[in-house]
C-alpha cells in the first residue's frame, strides 16, 4: 500500500490551462509581440524559463520585461479566472480519511502553490508542498518530487505521483515514484513515458488507492 500521494498543480488540481495561455497572450499584446498559444499550451508543466525559451526566439524580446508584465497580469487575474476541478475536493477528503499523506509537487514556485491552496481552501489536506526554489529544478527533472519524498521520510516506492502530462511522468520516473495519469486534455495523451495507471477523473483514485 502506498503511503504518500503527490499531485501536480496546474491541469491536475486546478483548471488553469486556458488562463496560463491567456496570460502569455495578454503579456504579448501589451508588449506588442506575437505569442503562439499552442507553443505555450504544449509547455504547461515546465518551469517558466523553459516555456519562454520554447515560445520566443533567442534575443527576440526582453525576457525579464515579459516576465514582469506577465507576473502582474497573473497576480491581478488568477483569482477570478482559475478554478479547481470538480473532482478534487471529494478525492482529497477520501484519501485523507484513509490515512494517506498528501502533497503537491509542481514546477511552480512554492509561494504560488501555497497561494492557490490557501485561496481554494485546500491547504489543510496537504502535509508537504514542493515547488521550484533556488537549487530545486522544475520538471522534467525529479527534484520537486524527490524533495517531497525526503521531507515526508518515505521510500520512493511507497509514493505515487498524479499528473496530467508527459513532463509529470518523466519527472516521476526519474524520482523512482509510480505515476498515475489523469486525462484532462489533449496533451494528456502520452507515449514517451508509461504510467502505471490512467484515469479519466481523480474520483477513480477512491477505488484504486
Amino acid at each position: 500500500m502506498k503511503k504518500l500521494v503527490l499531485f501536480d498543480l496546474d491541469g491536475t488540481l486546478v483548471d488553469s490551462e486556458d488562463f496560463i495561455v491567456w496570460s502569455f497572450l495578454e503579456a504579448g499584446r501589451r508588449l506588442g509581440v506575437e505569442v503562439d498559444p499552442e507553443r505555450v499550451r504544449r509547455m504547461i508543466g515546465y518551469p517558466l524559463d523553459s516555456v519562454l525559451e520554447e515560445v520566443f526566439e533567442p534575443g527576440s524580446i526582453n525576457l525579464e520585461e515579459f516576465k514582469r508584465v506577465r507576473k502582474r497580469i497573473v497576480e491581478e487575474n488568477w483569482r477570478s479566472m482559475v478554478r479547481i476541478f470538480p473532482d478534487v475536493l471529494e478525492t482529497l477528503e477520501y484519501l485523507k480519511g484513509k490515512g494517506y499523506i498528501l502533497g503537491v509537487a509542481s514546477s511552480s514556485v512554492t509561494s504560488r502553490i501555497n497561494a492557490f491552496l490557501e485561496f481554494f481552501r485546500l491547504k489543510e489536506f496537504f502535509q508537504v508542498v514542493s515547488g521550484v526554489e533556488e537549487g530545486v529544478r522544475g520538471k522534467p527533472e525529479p527534484d520537486v518530487i524527490l524533495r517531497a519524498v525526503v521531507w515526508v521520510g518515505v521510500s520512493p516506492r511507497d509514493a505515487v505521483y498524479v499528473g496530467d502530462r508527459v513532463v509529470d511522468c518523466i519527472a516521476s520516473r526519474g524520482a523512482g515514484v509510480d505515476f498515475i495519469l489523469v486525462e484532462r486534455s489533449t496533451y494528456s495523451s502520452i507515449t514517451e513515458c508509461e504510467p502505471v495507471l490512467t484515469v479519466k477523473s481523480l474520483k477513480e483514485l477512491t477505488r484504486l488507492l
